[in-house]
């Protein structure tokens, strides 16, 4: 009786281990063939079977770069049934050939020897031809989406505080309308002069001139400004410019008295090392920095080279004889290695306006409990 009821058990067990799911593609290469550049999105679809014995799931579709796999049978595939994977791959920006993995995830035993392990692998291929250049590329006005561009959007201003200076933007209309051009929101410190005038007309080219006054500013340092272009385009009716502005204090006109008598900035180190730190552990160094000079010192500004860095003063204004502390506060997040960043101090002080300092962290994981 035992023997029997053994052999009872070990026939369930066989079953049970051979009952399983078992997904099998019609074809595991979905070949695109030649396709354009410019032609859209392609899709194509992989159709499989399920030939085992129990429901079959895809868990998870994981596509490659470049190409996506939303589309797929996501309901339980009985016995003998069939599902199909959509996959799309956008050619714009990828001439060339291509040949894309997508893995598949099912809950088809993953030691299963039918389908030597998960995930599975499915491929697409083919070759894209690259596209003509357009009207805009020829021109050399690569940037933006609509039909009034301008051949570029950034540009980098470096100046002192005395001086008035000025960058150029190229813009041309590629419409066959005239389009008014004006800028919004002008601060004060910035005008705008253009080469055409209040208009734009059509297939005109021309200049726009940003004039930056920065004695009117009155601020030292890096920082940034942003022009708002507006016009009638039908995509892009606002443009925005951008302008990346050092401005360096003007001491060539102090007298012998003013340089005798001016700040002087000292910090107690030109470096600060963190030592070694785990993920997410927030710590702080301070330095202190001292006015040896006559008159206040002024700390115009604190540029950490590093995000994970931050700085923090006591007072920006020194007097002289006094000090003030610097916080550094340091947070390396998840971000494992060495930290080596800069922090640049801008002062008015004539003879060293500005001053680095070296700063390092060497991160490790935080061990686990």
């Amino acid at each position: 009786m035992k023997k029997f009821n053994l052999s009872v058990l070990l026939f369930f067990m066989m079953a049970v281990l051979y009952a399983q799911p078992q997904i099998k593609f019609d074809n595991t290469t979905y070949d695109f063939g030649s396709i354009k550049e410019e032609g859209g999105k392609v899709t194509g679809r992989f159709e499989f079977s399920n030939v085992g014995n129990q429901d079959l799931k895809l868990d998870r579709v994981q596509p490659g770069c470049g190409c996506t796999a939303a589309n797929y049978t996501r309901e339980p595939i009985p016995p003998g049934g069939r599902g199909f994977i959509d996959a799309t791959y956008d050619p714009m920006g990828r001439p060339g050939s291509f040949h894309k993995h997508i893995k598949i995830f099912t809950n088809q035993p993953v030691d299963s020897a039918l389908n030597g392990g998960a995930p599975l692998m499915i491929f697409i291929k083919g070759t894209v031809e690259k596209r003509p250049p357009t009207v805009y590329e020829l021109a050399g006005y690569k940037e933006g989406n609509g039909k009034i561009r301008f051949k570029e959007r950034m540009g980098k201003i470096t100046t002192t505080n005395a001086q008035k200076a000025k960058y150029q933007f190229l813009i041309k209309n590629f419409s066959s309308e005239s389009s008014p051009i004006d800028f919004i929101n002008l601060p004060k410190h910035i005008t705008v002069e253009t080469s055409f005038g209040k208009v734009l007309k059509p297939d005109q080219e021309g200049t726009v001139t940003v004039i930056f006054d920065a004695g009117m500013k009155n601020q030292v340092g890096q920082f940034k400004e942003v022009i708002v272009v507006t016009c009638n385009d039908s995509i892009e009716k606002k443009i925005a410019l951008q302008l990346d502005m050092d401005v360096k204090e003007d001491f060539s006109k102090y007298t012998p008295k003013q340089l005798q008598e001016a700040p002087v900035i000292v910090c107690d180190n030109d470096a600060v090392d963190f030592g070694t730190q785990f993920t997410h552990q927030q710590s702080e160094k301070v330095l202190v920095i001292t006015n040896k000079g006559k008159t206040p010192l002024v700390i115009r500004q604190l540029i950490p080279s590093r995000s994970s860095y931050t700085v923090k003063m006591e007072s920006m204004t020194i007097n002289p004889g006094e000090s003030a502390k610097l916080i550094i506060t340091f947070n390396p997040r998840n971000l494992t290695g060495s930290h080596l960043a800069t922090l640049d101090i801008v002062s008015n002080d004539p003879k060293n306006p500005l001053k680095t300092i070296n700063i390092n962290a060497e991160v490790q994981p935080t061990p686990s409990k």
